[in-house]
Order: structure tokens, then sequence, then C-alpha cells
């Protein structure tokens, strides 16, 4: 499935403006368990390999990233049934969701809370509070297949909402935060 995405990064006042704004048809808890290979080579190829647990179902995911540095995110996903979270990935299980045969270790989680709403038919509004190694932080998504509607873009701005700047994803998130500690910058 090819995910497109436009993301930005808030701050706390603006995701609580958001937060009152809209009229969310769903709020849902999930957490990603990131995992990544001994020489970097998920992250060499564009590759997030996760677990993703919602709903209390696990499911091992895969986001190859198509376009960097933009404020639009297009990803090929891809997801399969996993039993638990396991603390290692074999080289051919990872070998056989990504086509790279390397281990996989699991780093950490990132918790988000979801407030979800499709604002039109292709066009649903995310919006989250994430969770992760002792740090807060909020984002909007607005994931189309459809083009978004310029009275949603108009709203969005409205209330500071820019999709300026290159989308910082929340796998790089997570791992610039676990890389700051390891270097004792906490």
């Amino acid at each position: 499935m090819l995910e497109t995405e436009l993301k930005c990064m808030l701050d706390k006042q603006t995701y609580l403006e958001l937060e009152k704004m809209f009229k969310w048809d769903r709020i849902k808890e999930q957490t990603n368990n990131y995992y990544t290979d001994p020489c970097n080579e998920l992250k060499k190829n564009g590759i997030t390999l996760r677990v993703r647990t919602k709903d209390n179902i696990n499911k091992l995911q895969i986001k190859v990233h198509k376009n960097a540095d933009s404020p639009l995110q297009i990803c090929e996903e891809a997801e399969y049934d996993i039993a638990d979270i396991p603390d290692n990935l074999s080289p051919q299980m990872v070998k056989d969701v990504t086509g790279l045969e390397v281990p996989a270790a699991r780093l950490g989680s990132l918790t988000t809370l979801r407030h979800s709403l499709m604002y039109t038919d292709g066009v649903e509004i995310c919006l989250d509070e994430n969770n992760y190694l002792d740090k807060t932080d909020y984002e909007i998504e607005v994931e189309y297949t459809r083009e978004i509607p310029a009275e949603l873009m108009e709203k969005l701005s409205s209330a500071g909402v820019r999709f300026e700047t290159a989308a910082v994803g929340k796998c790089t998130r997570f791992m610039q935060r676990l890389a700051a500690i390891l270097r004792g910058e906490e």
C-alpha cells in the first residue's frame, strides 16, 4: 500500500487548539516498537521496521520511504501478523519482509495517543501526542488519496499549522533521542 501524507510538528498549545477544533471519530493508543540492525542496512535503504500494537493486536510493519527531506511523505507500506513483540528478529525473518538478510534488535518503543477524523472521503486527519524515552512531542498528519479540500488547509493554517519544512518521522525522532541519551546529552 502506498501512503501519502503531509506532516507537521506542533507545539503543545497548537496541539490543544487543534484537539478542540475538530470532532474526532476515534481516539486510540498505539505503540511502535522499533528495530535496527548492527550495520544500519535498514536505515541506509530507507526502511523502518517496527512492531505496532493497537487494540491488543501486533503487526510487523515495514515502511520504505520514497522521498526524504519533504513535508510530503510518500511511503510504501506492508504489514504482517505477529504473535508477540520479540526482542530480536532473525536474519531470515527480516529478509522475508524487507529483502535484506540482517538480524534486527528491538531498541525501544514510542506510544502515541492518536485522534483521527475522516475529514472527507480519502482525506484523514491524525493528531498525535507521542511519548518516548522521557520525551513528549506533538504532530499532525493529513493522509490522503484524494485532493485535500482548500477549506481544511485554510483551517489548519489559521491554527498555525505550516507544512513547509521537512517532516521528521516518529522513528527518526525516537532514534535521535536514543542517540542523545547514549551520548549523555539527556
